[in-house]
């Protein structure tokens, strides 16, 4: 499978990145609308703890990343699977 470029938003306690538009996630997060029926500011809680981490985005908070097929599938990956857009990879 390509890769796509997609917006996302990233935990800042586990640094999972997830793809807008794809919640509620299988892992038990999800994203909501900050102020209902408004698409450009939301709340991401993030089940790597408990409660969950919470953090808050908008829309020109987002960045673009380039994401494996398999992340896309699930909506969500590690920064491994999902990176950022012009910046070079230290893989091989």
């Amino acid at each position: 499978m390509t890769n796509r470029l997609r917006h996302c938003v990233e935990c800042p306690k586990c640094r999972t990145r997830y793809l807008v538009g794809y919640s509620p996630y299988a892992n038990g997060s999800y994203l909501l609308a900050r102020t209902p029926g408004r698409a450009d500011e939301w709340i991401l809680y993030c089940r790597c703890a408990s409660p969950p981490a919470c953090s808050q985005w908008r829309w020109s908070d987002l960045k673009t990343y380039d994401v494996s097929g398999k992340a896309h599938e699930r909506g969500f990956g590690s920064p491994d699977e999902i990176v950022r857009f012009g910046i070079k990879s230290q893989r091989c």
